[in-house]
């Protein structure tokens, strides 16, 4: 079984199904969902288990698999039909068509960031039996406020992982005028990337939303009330562009709007850049 090691390429292809399952979840249940990644506590190989196969073709070549246990499977089809959580309810065919469609929509996103890593990428995604090949194994806990913890085992066998990992002689190719290049490239990128702190961007405030039919918005008068989908104790979304970037408390300032923000989203690709880059800036101005 291969060590899933930050840095490394079987580490970033783990890590892609871990971000999907929290956007999907997060989207679906217009609520946070939180995904983090365990390589304990395998799931089960026994009958109550419900499994999804993954077959990959292409730049990548192998197998996947998704693993749940039924208990584990119907407090998050529950959760998204909607349907109160009763553990004691029988996981139906309805309810394991939820689950195969939340994870058939994240294997369809994994495959198009696939894609542009890897090259020309085909995943195949359906229901099976649980597999009886070996490989790598990791649990992906899933978790939100209302539901509590949800685990997910992701399975991968060894053909995948060999072809996910670099052979040795793409390693020896590797000359030094090649890392050079590409060092220089980023310090010309964060040289760039300097000049672009001073552009304003705007920043919209969410407090919820609505979907409402044609008629509905045509029938629209002045003291008309529309209820959005969120409670008063929730909190309020920022958004850049359409991005979610960060969650909190609305607060009046000087007879103004604002708010404290309570939960940093992740952030887009060289965000971290940026905000280094802020950093610096900063010290300079108060030095």
């Amino acid at each position: 079984m291969s060590t899933i090691t930050p840095g490394t390429p079987l580490y970033s292809f783990v890590e892609l199904f871990r971000k999907t399952l929290g956007d999907v979840l997060s989207e679906g249940a217009a609520s946070p969902w939180t995904v983090t990644l365990r390589e304990d506590a395998p799931v089960s190989s026994g009958t109550t288990t419900l499994c999804f196969l993954i077959s990959l073709s292409g730049s990548l070549r192998g197998k996947a698999a998704f693993q749940m246990e039924n208990a584990e499977a119907l407090r998050l089809a529950q959760k998204f039909l909607p349907q109160s959580g009763d553990p004691a309810s029988e996981l139906t065919a309805a309810r394991k068509q939820a689950v195969e469609q939340l994870l058939g929509k994240v294997t369809t996103r994994v495959t198009a960031a696939l894609k542009e890593q890897f090259g020309e990428v085909d995943l195949q995604f359906s229901s099976s039996e649980v597999p009886n090949w070996t490989g790598t194994r990791v649990t992906l806990v899933a978790a939100e406020a209302s539901t509590g913890t949800v685990s997910l085992g992701l399975r991968l066998d060894t053909e995948l992982v060999a072809s996910v990992l670099p052979s040795k002689s793409d390693a020896e190719t590797a000359s030094p005028s090649t890392d050079t290049a590409a060092a220089k490239a980023a310090a010309s990128g964060e040289n760039n990337l300097d000049l672009l702190l001073g552009v304003e961007l705007n920043l919209t405030l969410r407090f919820g939303q609505r979907t409402l039919t044609l008629r509905e918005i045509l029938e629209l008068s002045s003291g008309s009330i529309i209820e959005l989908d969120r409670q008063v104790q929730e909190p309020a979304d920022l958004l850049l562009g359409d991005k979610l970037i960060a969650r909190g408390e609305v607060v009046v300032v000087d007879g103004n709007y604002g708010l404290r923000v309570k939960e940093m989203c992740d952030l887009p690709p060289g965000a971290d850049k940026v905000a280094s880059s802020s950093a610096r800036s900063e010290s300079c101005r108060k030095a």
